[in-house]
């Protein structure tokens, strides 16, 4: 593969967020040199994170989500609506970036790779150090540099700065789950001495097992909100059934304005 990932690559606004137009395969490639590179002192770390329909509408409406999501180098389309919405506004998006286990193993066997150790913070206490079990167990040649459950308080972010900081880790995979990574991500981000951030939600409990990860056809149609929606329906009514109307409404009024950005 010859693409070569730009400092700065073509993006689309969505509802204020600026996803960026790229493929898993070249954010992949934007890591590995992310990996090789961004070790100097100091040098920022990249930081890359999701959007999704309810993402988007949640950024529409918060400011400092929508700033801190903004902030990030990489923000891909992690719903199949955000591509769609990404193309009605005039840019091309190759695919939707889901993460699941198997990209988590692409992402870990690249640090492998590279001796490149991974610190894994999110989740309840125990499910950090499961997954970091899971994965070392699957791949002995990854080093998993440490492990911090999600479960703590503004007076204790310093200490897990510092934990994330002296563990010499490179890529530090964040799971506590939007709004709260990337608000929490964008006050350290400076503080931070690895050489890549990553949001990827609530992946950590889904491969530790505490959360059920949708089938392959599933993800495959595009219909990862239904499954969630029938197997948290309590929980998950309101984001769904009002919460994407609200997302093509917002969208729909976005295209139709007249100073719309392209």
């Amino acid at each position: 593969m010859t693409f070569d990932p730009p400092s700065i690559a073509p993006r689309i606004d969505v509802l204020g967020v600026p996803v960026t137009r790229l493929s898993f395969e070249q954010l992949l490639l934007r890591l590995g040199k992310a990996l090789q590179e961004n070790g100097e002192s100091g040098s920022r770390s990249d930081y890359y994170t999701y959007v999704n329909a309810h993402c988007a509408t949640l950024a529409a409406r918060e400011a400092p989500y929508r700033a801190s999501v903004s902030q990030a180098d990489v923000v891909y389309a992690d719903g199949i609506g955000v591509v769609w919405a990404a193309r009605l506004l005039g840019g091309p998006c190759p695919e939707r970036i889901n993460v699941g286990p198997s990209e988590l193993g692409r992402v870990v066997d690249l640090c492998a790779q590279r001796g490149a150790s991974v610190f894994l913070l999110g989740g309840a206490p125990g499910i950090a150090d499961e997954v970091a079990r899971r994965l070392v167990a699957q791949r002995p040649g990854l080093r998993v540099a440490g492990v911090h459950h999600g479960y703590f308080a503004p007076e204790e972010e310093a200490a897990v700065v510092e934990k994330i900081n002296g563990s010499g880790a490179a890529l530090l995979i964040v799971g506590l789950g939007p709004p709260k990574q990337e608000l929490w991500v964008s006050q350290h981000l400076a503080a931070l001495q690895v050489r890549a951030t990553w949001c990827m939600g609530g992946l950590l409990d889904q491969v530790a097992g505490a959360v059920a990860y949708p089938p392959d056809w599933v993800r495959r149609n595009h219909v990862q909100w239904l499954y969630r929606l029938v197997v948290e329906p309590r929980r998950l009514w309101r984001r769904y059934l009002l919460g994407i109307p609200e997302f093509i409404g917002r969208v729909v009024h976005q295209r139709l304005r007249p100073e719309r950005q392209t």
